[in-house]
């Protein structure tokens, strides 16, 4: 058994862009047709042994419900993939993702599986996209598979650090 501490690897280079305090300000749509809510809201992110990006953020649902999350994001040396988890304050599922880095360095596309927000009982799969526009501004856009298995963009947040 390797006991040795994993070292940073030049993938683990790019979660140092998320790392800092950030204002966010997020758009949500609770459906194709429906208007767009707005909230906004702050985030920390910090480094963890240049292993990890931990992030812990607060904002607004589009009830007006606060909501508290923490999440991480690595690259894991085994697996050779990113890999990351959120929980929040208004889902008691633990949001398990997979990503990948585009050949660029710019946009990070997480994949994941959780619950329906459209049928109860059932799974669903969700994309989330980073997208670096520079040294201070980043996005962030969640996406949910519809049947026929196009993307139906229902979020879209905006990082300025401060």
């Amino acid at each position: 058994m390797d006991t040795m501490p994993t070292k940073p690897l030049p993938e683990h280079a790019w979660l140092k862009k998320l790392i800092g305090q950030w204002k966010t300000e997020t758009e949500m749509w609770m459906g194709p047709d429906a208007s767009s809510q707005k909230a906004q809201g702050t985030e920390t992110c910090t480094d963890i042994g240049g292993l990890w990006a931990y992030a812990e953020g607060t904002s607004k649902m589009a009830d007006d419900t606060d909501m508290v999350y923490k999440s991480a994001l690595g690259y894991d040396v085994s697996f050779k993939e990113y890999r990351g988890c959120t929980f929040m304050s208004v889902s008691s599922h633990l949001w398990k993702t997979t990503g990948k880095l585009s050949q660029d360095g710019r946009v990070m596309t997480l994949d994941c599986v959780g619950p329906s927000m459209t049928k109860d009982g059932e799974t669903a799969n969700y994309r989330d996209v980073i997208e670096i526009i520079d040294n201070d501004h980043r996005t962030l856009t969640s996406s949910g598979q519809q049947d026929n298995g196009e993307w139906q963009q229902f979020m879209k947040a905006t990082y300025t650090r401060v």
